[in-house]
């Protein structure tokens, strides 16, 4: 099915020119590769001028933060300059912070009225030094409108240290952005087109690229000629991804040029999860290729690497991409707003789940070098604390014992003998992170734990 497989070497150095407006290169103003706000690091001043440069930092660098937010808030990614977790806002009473985490925007006062006239008051806090700092500086003073005298202030006091933390349903309202669809193709197509100019600058050169380029830089043309939606039949970066466990670490673009479509599609895919076609040109002829380029996002500033993959589409039964315009904007506009409202209330708590899943293993295996039962207990019970926690946000009844019956049947107590005494951290987690997935996909989506 693949004729060839050719890792690429960056050759934007080859282009004299700005491949916008054809200013003189290099630009003295670097431009990153994948926008610093999705997590990327890499930049270059060898591909733009400094004015196109200028031209996309405000509107269009920032009309897919309402998408790549969620995913960096949920999986803890800090920004590069920044150098903080995304926070989301929402309209009621609470704010997520950095990992999922909801968090009052300020004290919650409920006041309910008693049958004999005093009123009783609930004041939430997120934490007993957030409360105590509330009583002790002005906040206390503007809810009652006056200072609280020593014996109201001990009285509070002594609550708050008596107090327990509890849990409750939290509703995190609708979440409401605007959604400028020019703006975000103009955004993806400009980081495919980056991603071709670093790899393959000859190409941007064309008559056949002008339109996308035009689009991209100057927004002519309606977004709707070039946006599609797309249905990959082959994807390098899903293959890639799994076998180098990428995820979320990583950034990437596919360039299908695809035979049966006499055209050249490009997908930008961010942290694994949303993803933007475009058409990049309506002329082609030749075999069915694809140049798969990826930048991780944990901060490397590494150039991203590249692939060339040829396809041999005689052993290959199904075109390798297909593609849907939008035609309805209706029906167009719902699919976007369906596409945010998954990430929010489904992507985002089980990104959250598994990143702490993930934070709670690795200080586990901090611990100690020596792998024993009490260790291996620990895991057993993250294991087991994680699909418990995976049912609840799902509505599914996890049953505890089914689950620590399924850990024992992937031979998870089998991993002492084979580790013990010779504990590698990298190696063992390699193995725990093959059950988890297993148990995952084959126990856990099956139904087997309910």
């Amino acid at each position: 099915m693949l004729s060839s497989f050719e890792e690429l070497q960056v050759k934007a150095s080859q282009l004299q020119s700005c491949f916008y407006c054809s200013g003189l290169l290099p630009a003295l103003q670097k431009e990153h590769i994948f926008n610093n706000a999705w997590g990327g690091s890499h930049k270059t001043g060898k591909l733009i001028c400094n004015e196109c440069n200028q031209n996309f930092s405000q509107k269009v660098d920032k009309a897919l933060l309402c998408y790549t937010n969620i995913a960096m808030n949920a999986w803890s990614f800090e920004k590069k300059r920044q150098k903080s977790i995304p926070r989301i806002e929402f309209p009621g009473d609470y704010v997520l912070e950095g990992g999922g985490k909801p968090k009052l925007k300020k004290p919650g006062i409920q006041e309910e009225r008693l049958d004999d006239g005093r009123i009783k008051t609930d004041i939430s806090f997120n934490s007993s030094e957030e409360a105590r700092n509330w009583l002790n500086g002005s906040g206390a003073k503007s809810w009652l409108g006056r200072e609280l005298e020593s014996e109201e202030k001990d009285n509070i006091l002594k609550k708050i240290k008596q107090a327990q933390p509890q849990s409750r349903d939290i509703s995190l309202g609708n979440f409401e952005t605007s959604l400028d669809l020019s703006a975000q193709y103009r955004s993806a197509a400009h980081t495919i087109l980056k991603c071709l100019g670093l790899f393959m600058p000859d190409l941007l050169c064309l008559d056949e690229t002008k339109p996308i380029r035009q689009f991209v830089r100057y927004e002519e043309g309606n977004w709707q000629l070039f946006a599609v939606e797309i249905k990959q039949h082959i994807s390098v970066a899903d293959i890639y991804n799994h076998l180098a466990e990428l995820g979320a670490d990583c950034n990437s673009v596919e360039v299908y040029w695809c035979s049966h479509l006499k055209m050249v599609i490009g997908v930008l895919t961010l942290f694994n999860h949303v993803k933007r076609a475009v058409i990049i040109s309506k002329e082609y002829s030749g075999t069915d290729k694809i140049l798969y380029v990826f930048e991780d996002t944990r901060g490397s500033e590494r150039p991203p690497q590249a692939f060339l993959v040829e396809i041999n589409s005689q052993k290959f039964d199904e075109p390798i991409i297909g593609i849907q315009c939008f035609d309805d904007l209706h029906r167009s506009y719902q699919i976007f707003y369906n596409e945010i409202s998954f990430l929010i209330k489904t992507y985002r708590p089980i990104a959250t789940l598994t990143d702490d899943f993930i934070k709670t293993i690795g200080k586990i295996s901090q611990k100690t070098l020596e792998l024993d039962n009490n260790i291996t207990l620990e895991y057993q019970t993250a294991f087991l604390n994680f699909f418990i926690d995976l049912g609840k946000l799902l509505g599914k009844s996890i049953d505890s014992q089914k689950v620590l019956s399924k850990i024992s049947e992937y031979e998870f107590e089998d991993l002492i003998q084979k580790f013990s005494g010779n504990y590698d951290s990298i190696e063992f987690e390699k193995s725990l992170s093959e059950i988890w997935q297993s148990l995952l996909i084959n126990e856990f989506e099956q139904g087997a734990f309910e």
